[in-house]
């Protein structure tokens, strides 16, 4: 027989997150945000990874999904069905040299499926964010003549993506996998120019309004080696070749009296409408190597390394003026003993990792660097494989110099990984 003792369950909470109305997008507030597709969410691919730095590149589980190398599907076994899901709470310190203000927000996360199709083909699928966009950005000059112009820069929106992955065990060692996402949203950018020390002039606002709808793929393979005393060393490569996402663009400006500050905008006139403007997205190839140890049910210490080629970005045949990215990530796991009857507290899984990042901004000749340092528990569940995650992570995202703007986030995950045997035969009829 198939035992579904969790099947309602899971049915209903596929259902509860995929609606429209609860699959709600963080309302972030980074002015970095502004750059290219948003605030991109591939650090928040797993709670047990973010845990450990994100590494994931060498690491396959029985118990919980890696998507971040589709190669690692081939982990779990063939009679278990995997079901993972998220949520992510983060509290940012936004500083400058004379200000500081504070901003949060929470999210629901990904929610994710694992199951076997064969004994050497496994499938992955579920919802995941891609990236979000929220940002308001004041610029004040005085011009001769004219007196203060205020320039505002603001933004807001989201992409999501719908995964389905496949990884196929070629040999008894080696696998290989693909990821394919359909990625959509919105995303809203607008621009105003106002004149505060006039009541005469008209303002002026530009509003695009990008609807993105496309596929992406990822190439993933893993190797791993067997060594003495039950361990065993891993290593990864993910590939991303460079895709166009098609895009439609709603373009208007408007010239208005009123102020923005006071929400009082009454247009006098449209200078340009363009309802749909096709385009695309272009997103550079990038490429990933891991390296692990693991002793099963002992420990894991694992290393990765990213880089992708950002100059290429284009959006609508334009560059963003984006660097080459890269990023390294350091983590472990430390089980003291998984077994034990005397101490729930020797089965925990006890995380930690580190990871810093080059990213694709450059703004004023300065390249935007971030880091982060987490850590993370297991709470294993009794007599199951199931297990309840958390993760926080400290760091910072930018710096004060040259006018910029310094980021300083504590993250908080929590995710929840069910193991269910959902395909074993009755032996008794």
């Amino acid at each position: 027989m198939i035992r579904t003792k969790a099947a309602p369950l899971l049915i209903l909470l596929l259902l509860f997150f995929a609606s429209e109305t609860t699959w709600a997008q963080a309302r972030i507030s980074s002015p970095y945000s502004r750059y290219g597709v948003g605030e991109l969410w591939y650090n928040n691919y797993s709670t047990v990874l973010s845990g450990m730095g994100n590494v994931g590149l060498a690491i396959r589980s029985d118990n919980y999904l890696n998507i971040k190398n589709p190669a690692s599907y081939t982990g779990f076994d063939t009679t278990s069905f995997l079901f993972d899901i998220s949520g992510l709470g983060s509290y940012n310190t936004l500083k400058t040299t004379d200000i500081s203000q504070g901003a949060d927000y929470a999210s629901l996360g990904y929610i994710l499926f694992g199951t076997p199709i064969t004994r050497w083909w496994k499938a992955s699928f579920g919802l995941i964010p891609f990236s979000n966009v929220g940002y308001t950005v004041y610029d004040e000059k005085e011009v001769e003549d004219v007196g203060n112009v205020r320039f505002i820069y603001e933004g807001d929106g989201a992409l999501n993506q719908f995964h389905i992955g496949n990884a196929f065990q070629i040999t008894k060692n080696l696998s290989v996998g693909i990821n394919a996402s359909y990625i959509w949203g919105v995303i809203d950018r607008r621009r105003r120019v106002t004149f505060p020390d006039s009541l005469s002039m008209l303002s002026t606002r530009i509003d695009n309004f990008d609807h993105i709808s496309d596929v992406m793929f990822e190439l993933g393979a893993q190797y791993f080696i067997p060594l003495d005393n039950g361990m065993e060393i891993g290593t990864g490569l993910v590939f991303k070749p460079g895709m166009q996402l098609n895009a439609t663009r709603k373009y208007i400006a408007q010239n208005y009296f009123g102020s923005a500050d006071q929400n009082l905008e009454l247009p006098r006139d449209t200078v340009a409408y363009n309802p749909s403007q096709k385009g695309t997205l272009d997103f550079p190839m990038g490429f990933g190597g891991g390296i692990s140890l693991r002793k099963n049910n002992q420990f894991l210490v694992s290393m990765d390394f990213n880089w992708r080629n950002w100059e290429q970005y284009k959006s609508y045949g334009r560059s963003d003026s984006l660097q080459n990215s890269y990023s390294f990530h350091l983590g472990g796991e430390y089980i003291p003993k998984h077994n034990s009857i005397t101490s729930y507290f020797h089965r925990v899984r006890y995380r930690l990792g580190f990871r810093y990042e080059n990213t694709y901004l450059e703004i004023n000749n300065t390249p935007i660097k971030e880091f982060g340092i987490s850590f993370g528990l297991g709470l294993p569940f009794r007599r199951s494989k199931s297990m309840l995650n958390f993760a926080f992570e400290f760091g910072n995202k930018g710096t004060v110099e040259n006018n910029l703007v310094q980021e300083n986030f504590v993250k908080f995950t929590f995710g929840l990984s069910i193991y269910e045997r959902w395909f074993i035969k009755a032996r008794y009829r």
